[in-house]
């Protein structure tokens, strides 16, 4: 499970090409992937459905990351200086070299893996175990495949899952314990999320009562789940403080809309087409803004690394909030029977008609 010759196989078979294809292969268990996919389907599709993948893929990457850091588990080009990380480029600093274990089942040598925990940064994403990549790609795929009843994702999803995995084993960034480990967890969080909406506690995320600022039980509940927990993780160096913005941000954004009313998914294609752009250009600028912004070295000085990171997550994830407000002023959420009346309206007004 933990053996590095697999991996080692993989990449004596490899070349620029297939290396650029694994890559392109692997950016599908991205952060900038998943973020693209909830766009589309919470603007283009259904706000809703859009909503309940975002917590599915959050929730998915919040508990693997916290397993990652309580395992603290090595990567394969540590074990074995042999093995390339041809996903970043970078060359292996690693004083061993063939010392993953001898049987399946059995791990690394104990000074491999006391010597790699003493080391206080290793970048990039040091952790191995489980597979974020895997279990975020299970969940994606499994999750739309129950939201949308498609029986076409259903079948696509194993091979999907299949081909990132191999992606992650290929550029040298996991044993295939990993990649058990992964799939695992996005199958229990898969699981769990088809239960929760066969449930009745689905609905209570789309009734505005339920996010009012009010000492109700749901209420309390509600708020503690997506704000108070996230919170102690960052607090405690459990989660990421980009994964905690994204997470915090999105949230802080979704109780903004569903306080002023959830916005109606009815539309023409047009106007689908121009909420996702209105949505994906606000998230790019404001990334760009403060990724250039907090380049000033006094300025990243000034605020420190953690609450950068945490603001180039939760501004551009907030952005969803605006998003919607500037659809709903454009109307481009109105159903395309009264988009076209106001339009026929708009030309049968004096000055508007045929010449």
């Amino acid at each position: 499970m933990f053996q590095t010759e697999p991996i080692l196989y993989l990449q004596s078979l490899g070349n620029d090409w297939l290396t650029s294809l694994m890559i392109l292969i692997t950016s599908m268990g991205s952060s900038a992937f998943l973020v693209s996919i909830v766009i589309i389907v919470t603007f283009g599709i259904s706000f809703r459905k859009g909503f309940l993948l975002f917590q599915l893929l959050i929730w998915t990457g919040l508990i693997t990351e916290i397993i990652k850091t309580v395992i603290a588990f090595l990567r394969p080009d540590y074990v074995d200086n042999r093995v390339l990380n041809l996903e970043y480029g970078v060359k292996s600093t690693s004083p061993f070299n063939g010392s993953g274990p001898d049987g399946v089942f059995q791990l690394p040598d104990k000074e491999v893996l006391e010597t790699f925990r003493l080391q206080e940064t290793l970048s990039p994403s040091p952790f191995g175990f489980p597979s974020g990549h895997v279990a975020i790609t299970t969940a994606l795929w499994g999750g739309s495949s129950t939201i949308f009843n498609s029986r076409k994702i259903k079948m696509m999803a194993p091979f999907i899952v299949l081909l990132v995995a191999l992606s992650r084993m290929y550029l040298g960034r996991h044993f295939l314990g990993d990649i058990l480990g992964g799939a695992i967890i996005g199958l229990f969080f898969l699981t769990a999320f088809t239960f929760f909406l066969k449930s009745s506690l689905k609905d209570d995320f789309f009734k505005k009562e339920n996010f009012e600022l009010a000492l109700r039980r749901k209420n309390l509940i509600l708020y503690f789940v997506m704000f108070v927990i996230p919170l102690v993780l960052i607090a405690s160096s459990m989660i990421s403080a980009e994964a905690a913005g994204f997470f915090l941000g999105t949230n802080a954004a979704y109780v903004l809309i569903i306080r002023r009313g959830l916005p109606d998914d009815a539309g023409s294609t047009e106007q689908r087409v121009l909420r996702i752009f209105i949505a994906f250009l606000l998230f790019g600028i404001s990334s760009f803004i403060l990724s250039t912004g907090f380049e000033n070295i006094e300025t990243a000085a000034y605020f420190g690394p953690t609450l950068i990171e945490f603001l180039k997550a939760f501004i551009p994830a907030s952005t969803i909030w605006v998003s919607v407000v500037i659809c709903t002023k454009l109307n481009l959420y109105r159903r395309e029977r009264e988009f076209l009346s106001s339009r026929k309206g708009t030309l049968e007004q004096p000055g508007h008609g045929m010449e």
